[in-house]
């Protein structure tokens, strides 16, 4: 199961290295909840730290879509843990 979700962040914190973004939720029950925070990194761009600086300056809001995939884990490892089998678990990957 693939799902998708769309949220608004704000950039709290740039030392020209990275970034790191708040995030919070716009639709259904999550609407205007933080959610957590998440880093964008300076190496993952073509950008000088001042360039990285400029373009993600701190209190500008960012519209993200996140992409979650869910699947059951293999019997295999259910079988390593106590995880009882007629009880599939779901794991964020």
């Amino acid at each position: 199961m693939v799902i998708s979700k769309k949220v608004k962040d704000e950039i709290d914190y740039n030392d020209g290295e990275f970034a790191e973004v708040q995030t919070c939720g716009i639709e259904g029950i999550e609407k205007d909840l933080l959610l957590g925070a998440i880093q964008i990194h300076r190496e993952d761009t073509s950008d000088t730290s001042e360039e990285f600086q400029h373009r993600f300056p701190v209190g500008m809001w960012l519209d993200i879509v996140t992409t979650t995939e869910i699947t059951p884990e293999s019997t295999d490892e259910f079988a390593e843990s106590d995880a009882p089998l007629d009880h599939p678990q779901l794991r964020l990957q």
